[in-house]
Formats: structure tokens, sequence, C-alpha cells
């Protein structure tokens, strides 16, 4: 609501996506904007609210900021106090929103080769999923999120999976990537990392500044 502000019938949003473009939205309590996959009401008010509240406040201390690009960004800068577990917060926030999309998959018929009940004893117990990372970064002013893809790369199948949430200038990169089968970036954060657990690194997601050549070298 901080960045979209009310929609009303006069004046709705637009909603679009794959099947279905510029849908007049005029509520931002319409059953379109929600996940189809529930979760209990106590786990996502009560137990969850912590995780929201922390993604609440961190995306609009990193929108009041002139984010460059490549910088690093020091977590304390944004979180004065108890650093460490509204960072974790963080992480479960957008743990929720990936279990969600993961069980909405599912019962879509999708076989993904991802545990689901991983990403709930780690919401239930307050720690992170040691398989999920985050990357911050700049994006183009939507407001969104991209689908879930998901990879099994050779050899040995190892698995990665990904999705982009934008929100205004700032964006989260959500990954998973299977333990002991890929090597740690520093660009990408996660709670538990001894390289980049107190600071992130702010990536570029501005695919409106590159050109049409480095865009088709992405896709391949």
């Amino acid at each position: 609501m901080a960045v979209l502000g009310k929609a009303s019938q006069d004046e709705p949003f637009y909603f679009h996506d794959l099947n279905r473009r510029n849908k007049p939205v005029s509520s931002l309590d319409a059953k379109i904007l929600k996940s189809p996959i529930r979760i209990c009401a106590f786990c996502n008010n009560a137990r969850t609210q912590p995780h929201d509240r922390a993604w609440e406040y961190m995306s609009d201390r990193l929108r009041s900021r002139r984010l460059a690009v490549g910088r690093w960004v020091r977590c304390n800068r944004i979180f004065g106090s108890h650093v460490r577990r509204r960072m974790v917060d963080v992480h479960l926030y957008f743990l929720k929103l990936f279990g969600c999309m993961l069980a909405e998959a599912k019962a879509n018929g999708y076989d993904l080769p991802i545990d689901l009940d991983a990403f709930s004893k780690a919401i239930m117990s307050g720690r992170p999923h040691a398989e999920v990372h985050l990357q911050f970064g700049r994006c183009d002013g939507t407001i969104g999120r991209s689908n879930l893809h998901c990879w099994k790369t050779d050899p040995g199948e190892s698995v990665l999976a990904g999705w982009l949430y934008e929100l205004d200038t700032i964006a989260v990169s959500v990954m998973y990537v299977q333990a002991g089968r890929f090597e740690h970036r520093r660009d990408i954060w996660h709670p538990h990392s001894r390289t980049s657990s107190k600071r992130f690194q702010i990536a570029d997601f501005r695919y409106s500044n590159r050109s049409d050549a480095e865009l088709e070298a992405r896709k391949r």
C-alpha cells in the first residue's frame, strides 16, 4: 500500500500476467492478487507477522535511498538494533512466498524436485532455510513477481530454482540453490553466510537499460 496507494472503482490498478493483460483491480483485497494456496490464519498472521513487518521496514528504507548498482549496503544501516534477527525475518518473509508458489505449482501437477517440508520447518522454527538465498537490487519500477523457474543441471542433476520480486525501484531475486552443488557467490545473500551475512551488494535488474543483444545473450 505504501507504493500503490488505494485502488477504487474510479481509479483502479491494472493487473497482468502471461494469460491476461490490463485487468482492472479496484481493491488490494481482490482475489486475483492472492495466492490460491492458503496457509493457516495463525501462521499467516501471528507467526509470520514479524517477517512481514521486517520486509516492510527494509523495503521502505531501500526505496528511500539512491542505491548505486554494485554498492555494498550494511544491514545495520537498515536495522539499528536486533539486526541479525530482523534480517532472518526478511529471509523468512520471502521463504513464505516461495513456499506458497511451490505448493501452488505442485497442486497444479508440476513435479518440482524441492522439499516443501523444509520450508515449513524453517518458518515454524524461525530459522533460515539453508538452500534459499536472496539477491537485492534495482529494477525498472514494476510491481509484482515473475513466475517460478526450476532447472536441473548436468552432471548430477543439481537443482536450481528462482523467481524475481519487484517493488517500485527495488527488486529481490529469490533463489533455491541446492546445498553442496554450487559455489557460493559473494553477491548472493544468506543469513548464515560467513562472507555476506552482514551486508549485501546491489544488483542490476533494470532490464530496460540493457541492450537487445545483451538480453538475447542472457536467454541462451
